[in-house]
């Protein structure tokens, strides 16, 4: 399991050791939760804390966009989910921020898709 152990702290945050590596929620940090779950249906090895973390702060982004999160069963679909919220956040900014929005789609790639990423087995 990914997910070790949850510690509660005294402010209301969380501290979650991910994939070996420490992370801090603030109590009304729902996107970590969301992300867990969903990559608790990837193949073990595919699960990093890189992964995890960029999911969650995607998942935060959209709550501005409105990008589903359902039928989403496994990595790739995680990945296609990140590039839809990076399309609607760069949509209505035209050519202006195509460098920023190219970026984005290239560390999305990166991060889902590199060895570099993944947990050996």
């Amino acid at each position: 399991m990914f997910l070790v152990k949850i510690n509660n702290q005294l402010d209301g945050s969380r501290v979650l050791e991910i994939c070996g590596q420490a992370f801090t929620a603030e109590a009304d940090d729902h996107s970590i939760d969301r992300a867990i779950e969903l990559a608790g249906c990837w193949e073990p090895y595919q699960v990093t804390y890189a992964r995890v973390v960029h999911l969650r702060n995607w998942i935060m982004e959209n709550e501005e966009y409105q990008v589903s999160l359902v039928d989403i069963y496994d990595m790739v679909g995680c990945k296609r989910f990140v590039d839809k919220v990076i399309n609607a956040a760069f949509v209505d900014l035209g050519g202006r921020y195509r460098e920023g929005f190219l970026a984005r789609m290239r560390e999305n790639e990166r991060i889902f898709f590199e060895e570099d990423f993944m947990d050996t087995v």
